[in-house]
C-alpha cells in the first residue's frame, strides 16, 4: 500500500508508492570512468589545457606529474558573478546575480571519479570542499555557500572530467531558509535537533541504515523523495560542514566513497547529484541545524502530478532500497 511520509528534518511530505512498478530502469547510464581516456585534449580541466581555463584560484601541489592534485578555478559560465554587469530593473522585482561560482577539479586525470578514488585521494578532495566553503563564507558579502556535484549528462554535468562546484550567495536561498525555519521551530517545540532525533530512531530500528563507522552514518531516509536516495550524516550534532575536524575527515571521505560505489554497482552507474546541506553564515553553533550530504541518483523523472501538487511520488520502498544498497559490493574498481 502507498503511504504518505513526512520528513522530520524538513517538514516536507512524500508519497511512497512501490506498487507503481518495479525499480525503474535506467534511461541513461553515468560516464563510466574506465571507458574514458586518461587525458582528453579537448577537455579544459586536463593537464596542459590551462589556456582554456578562465584562471586558477587555488591548487593542491603534487610531487608527481603533472605537479598538481586538485585545482579550483572560476566557472567559465557562472550562475552568479562577483561583479555583475550594470543592472536595470523593470516592472518586476529583480536584483543583480551577485556571488561567486567556482569549480573544484578533483583530479588531473580524466578517467577517475570519487567512486574509484582511494581513501587518501578522496580525503584530499573533501578537504578542498571544506576549505573552499570556509573561505567563501568568510567573505563579507557571502551569506550561504552551496557545494554540489553533478555526475552524468542527465544529472546536469556538462563535462565528464571529475569536478564539483560551489556557489556562494549574498542571501540565504529559499530551500535552505525553509529548512532552517522548520528546524528552528521543531527545536523550539521539542527541545531537540530534528536530525539528531531522526538519526537516533534510524539507528535503533536499523532497517534503513546502509553503512556506518565511528563518526558517520549512511542511510536511506524514511521519507526519501527518490529511489535509493542516501544521506551521509555525522553522528555528533554539528551545524556546519565547515566545522568538520581534520581527524574525522578521512572517516567521512571513506563512507562517501563506499556510498558512491554502492550506487555504481547496484544501479549500474547511474547519473547522480549530491549536495551538502550546511548552516548559513553565523549559524555554526546552531542547536537546531545539523549538516548532511544528500546523494540522489537520477533514475526517475517527476511528472505532472509532482509539478502540480509539489508532492513527490517515490516508486520505491526506502526499506527495500536500503537492503539493496547494503548488499552492494564496496571494493574499488579502477
Amino acid at each position: 500500500m502507498s503511504e504518505l511520509r513526512q520528513d522530520r528534518t524538513t517538514g516536507s511530505w512524500v508519497i511512497v508508492a512501490p506498487q507503481r512498478g518495479r525499480r525503474p530502469q535506467m534511461r541513461e547510464h553515468g560516464e563510466r570512468a574506465q571507458l574514458r581516456p586518461r587525458f582528453d585534449p579537448a577537455c579544459p580541466f586536463c593537464p596542459g589545457n590551462e589556456a582554456q581555463l578562465p584562471g586558477i584560484v587555488a591548487e593542491t601541489p603534487a610531487q608527481d606529474a603533472p605537479g598538481w592534485r586538485l585545482r579550483v578555478v572560476p566557472n567559465k559560465f557562472p550562475a552568479v558573478q562577483l561583479q555583475p554587469p550594470p543592472f536595470v530593473g523593470g516592472d518586476h522585482q529583480a536584483r543583480p546575480g551577485h556571488g561567486v561560482h567556482e569549480v573544484i577539479i578533483e583530479s588531473p586525470w580524466h578517467d577517475t571519479e570519487p567512486a574509484t578514488m582511494n581513501a587518501s585521494e578522496l580525503t584530499a578532495v573533501v578537504s578542498v570542499y571544506r576549505e573552499r566553503s570556509r573561505i567563501l563564507l568568510e567573505q563579507d558579502d557571502t551569506e550561504a555557500a552551496i557545494l554540489f556535484r553533478n555526475y552524468g549528462q542527465r544529472a546536469g554535468a556538462s563535462l565528464t572530467h571529475p569536478h564539483a562546484q560551489i556557489i556562494a550567495l549574498d542571501f540565504v536561498p529559499p530551500k535552505l531558509a525553509a529548512m532552517e525555519d522548520w528546524s528552528k521551530r521543531y527545536h523550539s517545540q521539542h527541545g531537540a535537533c530534528a536530525l539528531c532525533e531522526e538519526l537516533a530512531i534510524e539507528r535503533k530500528t536499523g532497517t534503513r541504515i546502509v553503512d556506518e563507522n565511528e563518526h558517520f552514518v549512511v542511510l536511506v531516509p524514511y521519507a526519501a523523495e527518490h529511489p535509493c536516495e542516501l544521506w551521509v550524516v555525522p553522528k555528533q550534532h554539528q551545524a556546519a560542514f565547515t566545522a568538520l575536524a581534520d581527524d574525522v575527515l578521512g572517516d567521512f571521505a571513506r563512507l562517501l566513497g563506499r556510498a558512491l560505489r554502492r550506487l555504481r554497482i547496484a544501479l549500474d552507474d547511474p547519473p547522480y547529484n549530491f549536495v551538502i546541506d550546511s548552516a548559513p553564515k553565523g549559524e555554526d553553533a546552531a542547536p537546531h541545524l545539523h549538516w548532511r550530504l544528500r546523494l540522489v541518483p537520477d533514475i526517475v523523472t517527476w511528472g505532472g502530478f509532482e509539478l502540480g501538487a509539489g508532492l513527490p511520488i517515490n516508486p520505491s520502498s526506502p526499506e527495500d532500497d536500503a537492503a539493496l544498497l547494503r548488499d552492494a559490493p564496496v571494493a574499488i574498481v579502477r
